[in-house]
């Protein structure tokens, strides 16, 4: 394995646990996140469905952004634009929003996960390849689940703890900070 290589590797590692310890820090509070703004149960679970929608309707368009412009063009699509609605959410939670407005960011919210969908993996297997690697890609996938599995332990837990000790916003704040840094990676 050639120095290249490895240095793939590791930054498709740090690119699985920075993108999941993003994504995990609100996965255990986001209910609570969004009664606390004031939305009745019927409308946090909606807002949770536009997040779906937004996945479903840019899915496809996201993927030819990928296979076009590029994986890496779409890779900073997609922290940009999770790390703008994460804040959003945060905004629209420190004035209580109408209801609409969460819809919006929601579906923003699902547009930037699409942006990521497929784009880091398929980023990996061409610029391995551009490396010469001979090794087994099921290993290195296996070794990034491995990363994204212990960063979503790490950042379901943490979240609920920081949200509890220091308030319900600090971890999408978080969330926004960690996207901005994997945007630089």
């Amino acid at each position: 394995m050639t120095a290249t290589s490895r240095s793939v590797q590791r930054t498709y590692i740090t690119l699985m646990l920075g993108n999941t310890l993003a994504a995990s820090l609100i996965w255990g509070i986001n209910t609570i996140f969004l009664l606390d703004a004031g939305l009745s149960n019927l409308e946090a679970f909606a807002a949770n469905a536009f997040f779906t929608a937004g996945m479903m309707v840019f899915e496809v368009p996201t993927g030819i952004v990928a296979d076009t412009v590029g994986r890496r063009a779409s890779y900073l699509l997609g922290t940009l634009t999770l790390a703008g609605s994460t804040l959003l959410y945060v905004l629209l939670w420190r004035i209580e929003a109408a209801f609409w407005a969460w819809a919006v960011v929601s579906i923003l919210i699902g547009l930037g996960f699409t942006f990521f969908s497929g784009a880091v993996e398929a980023w990996l297997v061409d610029a391995l390849g551009a490396t010469g690697f001979q090794g087994d890609l099921d290993a290195v996938f296996a070794r990034g689940q491995i990363a994204a599995g212990a960063a979503m332990l790490t950042g379901s837990v943490a979240g609920g703890f920081i949200a509890q000790h220091a308030g319900l916003g600090v971890p999408f704040v978080l969330r926004g900070a960690v996207l901005v840094v994997m945007f630089g990676v």
